[in-house]
């Protein structure tokens, strides 16, 4: 068996005997009840009788606070020995106090009581081994705690020594075998619902990836389209709900079919991975934000909550940024290097009432970009200050 499973099957069969212990409470606290109800109506009300109801309540207390106590042990695999010594304690001071009230009960009228006192004693034994059925060792300490006492009491208190042979065979008989039997099944069943939660964390494991892969562009790592499309519409309508900005960044590689053509395209794909390598590196800060290529050498950057300001200025970084990375390209007419045009547009335009007409949007400013020269940020016309040129201009270049 898998180490692993074996490790997590022991810690769920503790964890599910005490999660049985309120309705052991309520078993044994109802069948403590009538035995004192029939106890005090034959017989008066003793001091045994109120030393063993305080007992009971002490034993069955001390197990609940015990099994609270060394749950947060048993479910961070933290046990030690005396934790479960004190844990099979428990166990054993309930049969032991069961033990011994019907022995009690036996000493105030041992021809009419014994029987009697004998079936539900015994019956309690083996019964209540179902409780403790994920556990040989509990099992035991509790059905020997109960069964040992009174085959001690027949054997030297009423001299029945057959009737106490009978109890120890057939409680042999009964852990030795049977109860190994019902251990194994729960042991399998625990087994078998942590291979079917494990095959359906993998399939969900399995499920995250595909879908991981189906959304990411196998060249660059970055998004795909497919995620653009259907992330855009999510993110356009939380920016509705919100009376948020919503800007995005249309943006291609400068002169890229010269640079296929001249290098290759196994280069083409390299200097594709590098730029997506530099736009991984950059802080698109807004939540929900994030870059996706959408075609060839074409790439978009989503910016949710953004304001126009900051939008440019983020386009700016990335066009600088590309440029820095310094990826040769001497058959560009703008620069030596790989550079990019960028086209940037906001969703509160009146041009912009849709995500089609804003990403148009975003298209003209990229194309203004290019007619300007390249290497260079343009803002949708409709954004642009009537002043001033729609588009920012080149900055210095760092010598």
């Amino acid at each position: 068996m898998n180490p692993n499973i074996a490790i997590e099957i022991e810690r769920r069969k503790h964890l599910e005997m005490m999660d049985a212990f309120p309705m052991i409470v309520i078993l044994q606290g109802a069948l403590a009840a009538l035995v004192l109800c029939v106890t005090v109506l034959n017989y008066g009300l003793s001091n045994q009788t109120i030393i063993w109801a305080g007992l009971f309540v002490c034993v069955i207390s001390a197990r609940y606070i015990v099994d609270r106590s060394l749950r947060p042990r048993i479910d961070s695999h933290s046990m030690h020995k005396t934790h479960w010594l004190t844990l099979l304690t428990t166990r054993s001071l309930i049969g032991f106090v069961w033990s011994l009230g019907s022995i009690w009960y036996i000493q105030l009228a041992p021809e009419h009581n014994l029987l009697s006192t004998t079936i539900w004693c015994t019956a309690l034994a083996f019964a209540g081994t179902i409780f403790h059925i994920n556990s040989i060792s509990a099992l035991q300490v509790y059905f020997w705690s109960l069964i040992l006492p009174l085959v001690v009491y027949f054997s030297l208190g009423l001299e029945r020594l057959f009737e106490a042979f009978i109890l120890v065979l057939c409680g042999v008989i009964y852990v030795s075998l049977y109860t190994r039997i019902l251990h194994n099944k729960a042991i399998k069943r625990i087994a078998e619902e942590i291979e079917k939660e494990q095959l359906i964390r993998q399939l969900s494991e399995a499920n995250h990836s595909i879908k991981a892969l189906a959304e990411q562009d196998a060249l660059t790592e970055l998004k795909n389209r497919t995620y653009f499309n259907q992330k855009i519409e999510a993110v356009w309508q939380r920016s509705k709900e919100k009376h948020q900005d919503l800007c995005v960044i249309l943006f291609d590689i400068d002169h890229f079919k010269p640079f296929n053509d001249n290098y290759g395209h196994v280069s083409g794909d390299k200097a594709l991975r590098k730029v997506a390598k530099r736009l991984k590196t950059i802080d698109l800060e807004a939540e929900y934000s994030f870059f996706a290529r959408v075609g060839g050498e074409e790439f978009v950057a989503v910016l949710p909550n953004t304001r126009l300001d900051k939008a440019i200025s983020i386009a700016e970084l990335i066009r600088l940024d590309i440029e820095n990375a310094a990826i040769a390209h001497q058959y560009s007419s703008c620069a030596d290097v790989i550079t990019i045009s960028a086209g940037v547009a906001m969703s509160t335009s009146e041009a912009a009432s849709s995500i089609i007409e804003m990403m148009e949007q975003a298209d003209k400013a990229l194309y203004l970009a290019k007619e300007g020269g390249r290497n260079q940020v343009a803002i949708a016309e409709d954004f642009a200050p009537k002043e001033q040129p729609h588009r920012v201009e080149l900055q210095a270049q760092p010598s």
